[in-house]
């Protein structure tokens, strides 16, 4: 379920997610501290800019959104959190045995499936037309 993640200065690992969410966490105690809405979908990059509190995430949606604090204690609910964390266990354990391959790959196998499908069928085709070879006579 974890897209990317990476270190926010010396205090904070942070992750994006499937789910559509950025969590934050105390690097030292594992402690969840945040949880954002970033995504429609999926939370695919996280990058916080190098000396500023500015977090640019961006997912499968067509735009980049850039964080920063507005308040100096943000609010944080831990049951919401708990519920996020409580769907995304319950989407993996469905989906454990689910392999994902790109549409591109999924396309040229299709029009390969197709290309022995046609091949068959003229071979089969040939087989029964009643035309005899002219070594066999």
């Amino acid at each position: 379920m974890i897209k990317e993640s990476c270190f926010w200065g010396n205090n904070f690992v942070m992750s994006g997610s499937d789910c559509g969410h950025i969590f934050i966490w105390d690097r030292h105690s594992g402690e969840h501290l945040m949880l954002l809405e970033a995504d429609n979908h999926v939370v695919n990059c996280l990058q916080p800019h190098p000396y500023d509190p500015i977090l640019a995430s961006s997912g499968i949606d067509y735009d980049i959104k850039i964080w920063s604090p507005l308040e100096a204690s943000p609010s944080f609910n831990r049951v919401l959190a708990k519920e996020v964390i409580k769907r995304n266990e319950l989407m993996l354990e469905e989906t454990r045995n689910t392999i994902t391959v790109p549409a591109s790959f999924m396309l040229r196998m299709l029009a390969s499936l197709n290309h022995i499908r046609t091949d068959r069928l003229e071979g089969d085709r040939s087989e029964g037309s009643g035309q005899e070879n002219d070594d066999e006579q």
